[in-house]
């Protein structure tokens, strides 16, 4: 397997959204519809500067939401489902029809989308010219071999995991490291080190593979 990390100019629903309501899309799922170029976001959005019912209301606004079900989880932050007329990134990973994972993907400060996927080799080609062949234009921020979590115990990973999930590692953090112990039921402290411990160990693989 592959990782691939690339950006692209977000579809016009979550670009719009991001730039009239400076909202943080994170796209977690997608699903084809029965209906043609049909595709459904499982999304997670939040705004320092909008209200959870504004980003609602605002999304029932866009041309090219068909639908929406989203449930308020906090002032300023919704989860749920958005469904659209199209998405071509989503469309290409769908038709693949290649061992492709997507991992959470989220817009950054320009509001162009940033999306990690893991795929096979073989598959890679594919996906790719799929892109080329839509007209996309995207930038490929990382690719390299998936390689072993040697290196990091199990409990560094699970911690890890669950940080990187709920949002420790996030601008603005929506979780601290005393809400990241109590929901994982360790003391903040033992947290700390178990964070910084592997962090070490990422941080380290990561200048080795460099060399």
């Amino acid at each position: 397997m592959i990782q691939l990390q690339f950006s692209v100019t977000a579809e016009s629903w979550i670009e719009k959204l991001c730039r009239d309501s400076f909202a943080l899309i994170k796209v977690m799922s997608v699903k084809a519809e029965d209906q043609a170029d049909r595709i459904t976001h499982f999304v997670d959005i939040s705004s320092e500067k909008s209200t959870a019912e504004n980003l609602s209301k605002e999304l029932r606004t866009l041309s090219d939401v068909t639908e929406s079900d989203l449930a308020r989880v906090g002032a300023n932050r919704v989860i749920g489902s958005v469904t659209s007329n199209e998405c071509v990134v989503c469309r290409a990973l769908i038709e693949s029809k290649t061992n492709t994972f997507i991992a959470p993907a989220n817009t950054e400060d320009d509001c162009q989308m940033n999306y990690k996927v893991y795929i096979s080799g073989d598959g890679l080609p594919i996906f790719l010219q799929k892109l080329h062949k839509e007209g996309v234009v995207y930038e490929i921020v990382d690719l390299s071999p998936l390689t072993s979590n040697k290196g990091i115990t199990a409990r560094q990973q699970k911690v890890l995991k669950s940080a990187l999930e709920l949002g420790y590692y996030d601008f603005p953090k929506r979780i601290n490291t005393e809400q990241l112990a109590n929901t994982l039921g360790i003391k903040s402290g033992t947290v700390s080190e178990i964070l910084r411990r592997a962090e070490k160990n990422v941080i380290k693989r990561y200048f080795e593979a460099a060399e």
